[in-house]
């Protein structure tokens, strides 16, 4: 198929298509995260552990997430990417208000379980979408953009939990059948999960790009050639999917016990950790992302095939110094700057990481890839960061500082091995960019 921007819908529609998929992005990404910051409430009210909130925050979302978005990825190579994702925001935003309803911490685990179902359509549906808008040339820009989502909405998860807490305390009491949502952080989650439901309504507007590539119009590919086609170039899939494994499960670990890091080391109330970070991150986390994206197209159109590769390197290269030394800082304020740098690099690898399996992977096996990379990064980043922090805050190191020496351990296992896979598969990635382009020329030439 050509790459004669002919092909691709008008621009100013495929960018109206990444902002209402940014929108929805970010919605997951609030509902999410949330209980990040009400973490020391609902700690309170359920007598949890550490570790126990660790794996509410992380395997409970992570593991269906995960493989309901193997599920997923077929449909969104074959059939319709608008209706599943439509399906799945209506889902996890359901999911995410009837936590309100939670009594124990098993209900609550259960209803994160959904949260995740729900969250697993959006994934490989709307990446999908957006490689069929824009031609590969723009396409690390218009992923990054799209990746936004993640900044923007741990950010607004912060900042509008912040604010919500403060009004959901002052809020009264509601009470039906057998349930009473008396908790803060309960009226919270059904603030936070509500407006989702009707953001529904604005998917059904979107329409489905045609399918470009080689193998346009055709049904899925068998599972058994995906993986196939995967283990032929595994080591440039591995070096992405692993590699970012690793940035994501000490960003997102450490990022779900802040309320309790800036708690138990700076004496700041839950309210102002969500306004102060969502400040910074609403600001740094964007333009981490936006210039990753920049400099991965920049060095690609310069003709560097490993462009993607480098840029994904960048990330714990930059995060490395200030994500160590904030754990030694006593000052609030110099701690405050050394994460809105570390959340700056932190944030750089989500639209390139994207782009790099996209440029690589032909378009009726983009969903199903993109779901291994889900895989790999939830389980090992959203799932394990979390739950590596909590499990040795409470049973490997003591006292005061256990959860300073957790943050300093993850960080020092997590950053080199992640640089180390990079450069382990950068030479295999230049290789698959070579391969695909050739295939795509001789689909030209058929």
């Amino acid at each position: 198929m050509s790459e004669d921007n002919n092909v691709y819908p008008k621009p100013s529609y495929a960018w109206y298509t990444v902002a209402l998929l940014l929108l929805i992005y970010t919605f997951s990404f609030i509902d999410r995260q949330i209980l990040s910051l009400l973490g020391p409430a609902i700690k309170a009210d359920f007598g949890i552990s550490d570790t126990e909130f660790g794996l509410l925050v992380g395997f409970a979302f992570a593991v269906f997430y995960t493989f309901i978005g193997l599920f997923c990825a077929r449909i969104a190579d074959s059939r319709s990417r608008i209706g599943l994702i439509a399906i799945g925001l209506f889902l996890w935003s359901l999911a995410t208000a009837a936590s309100s309803l939670a009594k124990n911490f098993v209900q609550l685990f259960v209803l994160r379980m959904g949260v995740g179902i729900g969250e697993a359509t959006l994934g490989p549906s709307a990446n999908s979408i957006i490689a069929d808008s824009f031609p590969k040339q723009k396409l690390s820009t218009a992923l990054s953009v799209y990746a936004m989502g993640i900044p923007v909405g741990s950010a607004l998860a912060f900042i509008i939990g912040g604010s919500i807490i403060p009004i959901a305390n002052q809020m009264p009491d509601i009470a039906f059948w057998s349930f009473n949502i008396a908790s803060g952080w309960q009226k919270a989650l059904l603030l936070v999960g509500a407006p989702g439901l009707l953001l529904t309504l604005f998917v059904l507007t979107l329409k489905e790009p045609a399918r470009q590539g080689q193998v346009a119009g055709q049904a899925a590919i068998p599972i058994k050639e995906v993986f196939a086609f995967f283990k032929s170039k595994y080591k440039a899939y591995t070096a992405i999917c692993f590699g970012v494994s690793m940035n994501a499960a000490f960003g997102f670990g450490s990022v779900v016990f802040l309320a309790f890091f800036f708690s138990r080391y700076h004496g700041l109330s839950g309210s102002e950790v969500g306004l102060i970070f969502g400040s910074i991150s609403i600001i740094t986390g964007p333009l981490g992302l936006l210039f990753g994206g920049y400099i991965a197209d920049k060095w690609f159109k310069a003709g560097k095939k490993d462009a993607h590769i480098r840029a994904l390197m960048m990330a714990p290269i930059g995060f490395a110094i200030p994500s160590i030394a904030i754990v030694f800082v006593s000052d609030t304020t110099l701690a405050w700057v050394l994460l809105g740098i570390s959340n700056f690099f932190v944030n750089s690898p989500s639209g390139v990481a994207y782009a790099s399996l996209q440029i690589i992977t032909p378009n009726q096996m983009r969903g199903q890839i993109i779901s291994i990379y889900i895989m790999s990064t939830s389980l090992i980043g959203y799932g394990g960061g979390p739950f590596a922090i909590g499990f040795m805050s409470d049973y490997v190191f003591s006292g005061e500082s256990a959860l300073r020496y957790s943050y300093l351990t993850v960080a020092l296992i997590t950053i080199p091995l992640g640089i180390l896979t990079f450069l382990w598969g950068r030479k295999a990635y230049m290789r698959a960019v070579d391969q695909e382009n050739a295939r795509e020329l001789e689909a030209q030439n058929a």
